[in-house]
């Protein structure tokens, strides 16, 4: 009965969403991603895939709705939201403080495990990067942690991971910060090592321009995706658990 009750009300604001923007039944849901961060999302032959992708394919699903994601890079993302070129962001976007400024967040459908990669020491605490040449990718929840919880760091924030590895490999930092997956594929292949340090903050959440109604539509539909199963499914395909 709860799950029936549920797709009506899905059924129903979903029809109402979509009028309200004055668009036909076969709209597509434009999704905004930066498609460079596996294997939440990522470039495959020419296909956009990924744990995020997964959920966002499944949030269409569940609306019977089609789906068109546009890749971009990740800083454009809450600007495209801001000015209504595309009607939600995935692209494992931490709900944090700041962000909540300029757009909303559904509820969250991943907590991120945050790692340090380093080159010789043992498992690495917080109470260690204090004082430290510590790298991270730009505009991140890693970021955020590390001002947060090593405010002594000096902290040295890059493009991209390949840079924070590239940095951590050459000496140029003694510790780099990223996401826990993301440091063992890197560690995998460079023979640096890794730890988990910390959860994240925030967890990683769907972005919407402030006040659109289509959020609580996507989280009618994330709660029923977990209480089904189906989110732990993807952690599963994904490696994530």
């Amino acid at each position: 009965m709860k799950n029936f009750l549920v797709r009506i009300f899905l059924v129903l604001f979903s029809f109402v969403f979509f009028c309200a923007k004055g668009l036909t039944t076969e709209a597509p849901i434009q999704v905004a991603t930066c498609a460079d961060y596996p294997p939440f999302e990522f470039s495959t032959g020419g296909e956009i895939v990924g744990f995020d992708i997964d959920i966002a394919q499944l949030v269409a699903k569940k609306l019977n709705r089609k789906i068109v994601f546009v890749n971009m890079p990740f800083p454009a993302i809450i600007s495209a939201l801001q000015t209504g070129s595309v009607d939600m962001g995935i692209s494992t976007i931490a709900a944090t403080p700041e962000r909540r400024k300029n757009i909303d967040f559904s509820l969250p459908y991943y907590i991120e495990r945050l790692a340090v990669l380093y080159k010789k020491c043992g498992d690495v605490t917080e109470e260690q990067l204090k004082g430290k040449r510590v790298a991270c990718q730009m505009g991140t929840t890693m970021q955020e942690w590390v001002k947060t919880h090593a405010p002594n760091a000096e902290l040295i924030l890059m493009d991209n991971n390949n840079q924070v590895v590239e940095a951590v490999h050459s000496g140029q930092v003694e510790f780099g910060v990223m996401d826990a997956y993301q440091a063992k594929a890197f560690c995998d292949k460079t023979g640096l090592k890794w730890n988990e340090i910390a959860r994240s903050d925030a967890g990683y959440a769907i972005a919407f321009k402030k006040e659109s109604p289509l959020m609580e539509i996507i989280n009618a539909v994330l709660a029923e995706l977990k209480d089904e199963g189906e989110i732990q499914k993807l952690e599963e395909k994904w490696s994530l658990r």
